[in-house]
């Protein structure tokens, strides 16, 4: 679906991503999953890969907070930094080539790897619809995390 809407890409994402942070920077007892909520369609998924301990598919916003709470749950910091977005005018669908910079909440282990994203937004709404994450290096993942398969 192509459109000349009212958002750009780039301006949903950086609204995630803001909210994103915030979100996994606090503690179980503050977080405020609203911002986030905000930023994504009822139909959002949001697929991670099966190598992770936070796998799955996760379906709208519940999915996402449920996705969201895994993720807080292990990592105090998920920063998405320098994104390059690559798009065509007026598309729904762009890849998104960035780092990203995790803290592990239980040890304080920083990583920083590249990291890309295809996304799929309704650029009328001003919301994601879709977002399929690849990390450059799971296996580091997994190890900081403790995680075995």
């Amino acid at each position: 679906m192509a459109s000349n809407g009212k958002y750009t890409p780039r301006q949903i994402l950086n609204a995630f991503y803001s909210a994103e942070r915030e979100y996994m920077s606090s503690t179980p007892d503050t977080r405020d999953f609203t911002g986030i909520a905000a930023t994504l369609a009822p139909e959002f998924r949001l697929e991670q890969t099966p190598a992770l301990p936070y796998a799955g598919l996760y379906i709208g916003p519940d999915g996402m907070q449920d996705w969201a709470r895994r993720m807080a749950d292990h990592f105090e910091v998920v920063d998405v930094q320098n994104l390059e977005i690559f798009e065509n005018p007026g598309s729904d669908r762009i890849v998104v080539l960035s780092n990203v910079h995790f803290k592990v909440r239980e040890t304080g282990e920083e990583l920083d790897f590249p990291f890309c994203q295809a996304v799929t937004v309704d650029l009328e709404r001003g919301v994601m619809v879709e977002m399929r994450p690849f990390y450059w290096d799971v296996a580091a993942v997994n190890k900081a995390l403790g995680h075995t398969e």
